[in-house]
């Protein structure tokens, strides 16, 4: 009976451990995150800056997407602040769009090809895109099966969204156009004395036939640094007027815990629900070691607006 007692209770710990709590937050000690919204042959694949390589994590759940680690790239002479990758699959490769600077030059947008369908693969360095400005964090847009760059520009005194064609993979084509740029005062690091206004880390989100940008508001350093939404319309998406802004944050710091600065969200689709990861501050503090991933669940407004809810404490995740 000892026996069975002990056995009935080592498998009432083992569903609690593994099925109870799915990891612990923060998931990964960096900042930048992108995750595929669905996996790919079985396992999610997490981006963030490393900034002097290309870094693909990878887990079979969006909060275990941290659990495996392969470098694809590392920097080339003279490449320095590699940051914020993205990864898409578009026609019989996949590609990576990052964020880098090469000597003196200003930042632009470098990608990278697989060689294979498999993104965990190895890969081939393909060069700058020319969009004819310094730009940092890239995204694309799909809209009616079409691909569309998102980019931030950057000086000229704030961060601002940019977005042009994508004739091919690395071929921008047509007209660059402005999306959104800070309006409104928690945009701009109101209250903050780091208050360098700023749009910037598009990510595109999809819902019920709705169409949105998640992008980060408030400058990057602030503990304000926090997540707002473009709502698209319809019609052409690279028409600013066919983009309407929601007027306050979507996602900011709870003040009742000491996580500040959440901002930089990307989504996945689980099997347990629609996952928001972020990346956030344990304290006033935004050198590249504070700032770390989080995870947690998110579910949909009555209109099919997201509702990211508030930010959850460290620890464990729990499930539904």
């Amino acid at each position: 009976m000892k026996k069975l007692a002990r056995l009935l209770l080592f498998l009432a710990l083992c569903t609690y451990t593994c099925v109870g709590v799915a990891q612990t937050n923060p998931i990964l000690q960096h900042a930048d995150p992108f995750i595929t919204w669905q996996p790919v042959h079985g396992k999610y694949l997490l981006l963030a800056t490393a900034r002097d390589k290309v870094t693909i994590w990878s887990g079979a759940t969006p909060a275990t997407s941290a659990t495996d680690e392969k470098t694809i790239f590392n920097a080339v002479d003279g490449m320095r602040e590699v940051w914020s990758p993205t990864i898409w699959h578009m026609g019989h490769s996949w590609w990576i769009y990052f964020t880098a600077r090469i000597g003196t030059e200003k930042h632009a947008i470098y990608v990278l090809q697989s060689d294979t369908d498999d993104p965990l693969g190895t890969w081939t360095y393909r060069g700058p895109l020319d969009l004819g400005r310094e730009a940092i964090d890239p995204s694309v847009l799909m809209v009616k099966g079409k691909p569309y760059l998102m980019y931030v520009g950057v000086g000229g005194g704030e961060n601002a969204i940019y977005m042009t064609k994508l004739g091919e993979p690395l071929k921008p084509v047509g007209e660059k156009v402005l999306i959104a740029e800070p309006e409104y005062p928690w945009e701009k690091g109101a209250g903050s004395p780091k208050n360098y206004p700023v749009n910037e880390g598009p990510t595109a989100l999809y819902h019920a036939g709705k169409t949105f940008i998640v992008y980060s508001g408030s400058d990057t350093a602030s503990t304000f640094y926090c997540l707002g939404l473009l709502t698209f319309k319809g019609g052409d998406p690279l028409k600013r007027a066919n983009w309407v802004k929601t007027d306050h944050p979507v996602f900011s710091q709870n003040p009742a815990l000491p996580i500040v600065g959440p901002g930089r969200g990307t989504f996945a689709h689980g099997a347990d629900g629609d996952w928001l990861l972020y990346a956030a501050m344990p304290r006033d503090d935004a050198r590249t070691a504070n700032r770390a991933i989080r995870a947690q669940r998110f579910t949909w407004n009555a209109d099919g607006s997201p509702n990211f809810g508030t930010v959850q404490a460290d620890g464990p995740i729990p499930l539904k």
